[in-house]
């Protein structure tokens, strides 16, 4: 090999290389997320890979090629023609070969531990090395000999669609009767079509052809080969009783031998497979983050959905009731009482758990209505609708499987979040200013009846009047009694208007922070696994992108 065909050699194993990571981040993004992929292309992925580590492992110094052909081909007569000895048995009515036999080409005549290895892994146990020394052009040339394609055995088949998966090049062996076999076309030549560049076919038997129309069978089979899409496929014309051509392919397989491009040739041809596989398989366009506004229109439902309204309308109507009972006029506040408390009703009548605790907490609300679960559901399928738009109808699906992968998950989170939301409930600090006010005006109140019943009582029993001072011409006991009534409930009035506003406010306040609160739960069961989806997907388009 010259020094211009080492440095293009090396430069494709380092193109290998690479399209292998790639296609490897292809196999691992399949495996983590199960419908990326259809499985069995998902696993067809997994198996290149796997395979073409394997076969790189084992090196580049042999060129392994499979002599495969149909019963009666003459395939085995000619692997024995090619190896220079009867190695192989041969058969006329039927197969003989059953399992496959290497013939190893080697200037030493030893086998080394390296090529034992790859015949082990090839799980090939009939070995025969040939030495070189007369054909040094051929040194590195691992030839097997395969069972027949159509063998009448199951074994035998399951042997060559096995080997066929793992070895660097083909040699088809077709005889002028059977070369255009339904069988072999559509089960092994179109299958690896994109392999045109390891592939040889051999037209063996040519001698029972006259002379004069082998060129017209071998213009019909190169015909029949470009239907399968082997354009420029070598085709060799063999006879194993004439010679005919045996060294031609001899100088072929040296060829590619010396060479040492068929390994990679192979895996490139397989990874060019995969990828038009998976180009079909992949978005046209990279997947891109949930949106803001989408985001937000998830939180809102879920806010619906755990009834953050009717908790911080439940915080308001808890802050006039205790505003009532604060600050309302001492002898009626105990009609306040007769109304139940509305955070109390929900269980949220207790202090939130402190920050940084493990407590949780729980609330007694009713269960999401049917309504409310089915607005729910209606929200997180609009929501991958915006998150997948444009995406392939299979990359929508796993992106709808992963929003809803939780959706059980919803209640109960939704119900911690809501239990454990810090809540506006403290008193305000103007109710004890007003709550002495009021007990003041209630006791000036109370004063003055005291004097007015102690006047009463004088005046039935004929007493001496007791002096009363007067505020012109009200009295005092009457100015006190009818006064503090009045400053008492003008000051609730005032005290209750104050309290309305202040539980718009807190109402307000709470429907944000339980905002706030639910949309954590969103993104943490829905939203942010949808955009760690939607990440993994756009790197593995990236990967097939690579692959191209």
């Amino acid at each position: 090999m010259s020094r211009r065909d080492e440095r293009r050699s090396a430069r494709a194993d380092r193109e290998l290389r690479q399209r292998l990571d790639h296609l490897t981040e292809v196999s691992e993004l399949a495996a983590a997320g199960p419908g990326r992929l259809p499985t069995d292309l998902a696993e067809d992925v997994a198996a290149t890979v796997e395979r073409a580590q394997t076969r790189l492992g084992r090196g580049a110094d042999r060129t392994v090629v499979a002599l495969a052909g149909a019963t009666g081909s003459g395939k085995s007569s000619l692997f024995n023609a090619l190896v220079g000895e009867d190695v192989s048995p041969v058969g006329v009515r039927r197969p003989t070969t059953s399992t496959a036999r290497a013939a190893v080409f080697d200037a030493d005549g030893a086998l080394g531990d390296g090529t034992t290895d790859l015949l082990d892994w090839l799980q090939v146990p009939q070995r025969h090395v040939v030495p070189t020394e007369h054909a040094p052009d051929l040194h590195g040339l691992v030839l097997l000999d395969l069972p027949d394609h159509d063998s009448v055995e199951a074994d035998h088949r399951a042997e060559v669609d096995r080997l066929v998966e793992v070895v660097d090049a083909f040699v088809w062996v077709v005889d002028p009767q059977k070369y255009a076999d339904a069988a072999l076309h559509e089960q092994y030549l179109r299958r690896f079509a994109g392999h045109a560049a390891v592939t040889i076919v051999v037209l063996n038997q040519v001698d029972l052809v006259p002379e004069q129309g082998r060129q017209g069978v071998v213009d019909d089979l190169a015909r029949l080969l470009e239907a399968d899409g082997l354009h420029r496929v070598r085709v060799v014309a063999t006879s194993t009783v004439t010679g005919e051509g045996v060294d031609a392919l001899r100088r072929e397989l040296a060829a590619r031998t010396a060479e040492r491009r068929a390994l990679v040739a192979r895996l490139d041809a397989d990874v060019d497979w995969l990828a038009d596989q998976l180009a079909g398989r992949v978005s046209d366009r990279a997947p891109e983050p949930v949106g803001r506004g989408t985001r937000r229109d998830l939180a809102r439902a879920f806010a619906d959905a755990s009834g953050a309204d009717a908790v911080a309308d439940a915080v308001g109507a808890a802050h006039r009731r205790r505003a009532a009972q604060a600050v309302g006029w001492p002898p009626t506040r105990w009609l306040g009482r007769l109304r139940p408390d509305p955070l109390r009703r929900l269980g949220l009548d207790r202090p939130p758990p402190e920050p940084g605790t493990t407590t949780v907490g729980r609330t007694s609300r009713a269960a999401p209505s049917t309504v409310a679960d089915a607005a729910l559901g209606r929200a997180v399928r609009d929501f991958v609708d915006d998150a997948a738009a444009g995406l392939p109808p299979a990359w929508q699906d796993r992106v709808g499987e992963v929003a809803n992968a939780r959706r059980g998950d919803v209640a109960d989170a939704l119900d911690r979040q809501i239990g454990s939301a810090r809540l506006p409930t403290e008193p305000a600090g103007w109710w004890r200013a007003v709550s002495g006010l009021q007990w003041l005006l209630a006791g000036i109140m109370a004063i003055g009846l005291v004097w007015l019943v102690v006047i009463g009582v004088i005046a039935w029993f004929a007493l001496p009047d007791l002096p009363t001072p007067e505020i012109g011409e009200v009295p005092w006991p009457s100015a006190m009694a009818i006064g503090g009534a009045l400053a008492g409930l003008l000051v609730s009035v005032l005290a209750r208007a104050i309290a309305g506003i202040g539980a718009k406010r807190r109402a307000a306040a709470a429907r944000r922070t339980l905002t706030d609160s639910v949309s954590s739960t969103a993104d943490d069961l829905v939203a942010d696994p949808v955009d760690a989806e939607l990440a993994a997907l756009a790197e593995l388009r990236s990967s097939v992108r690579e692959l191209r």
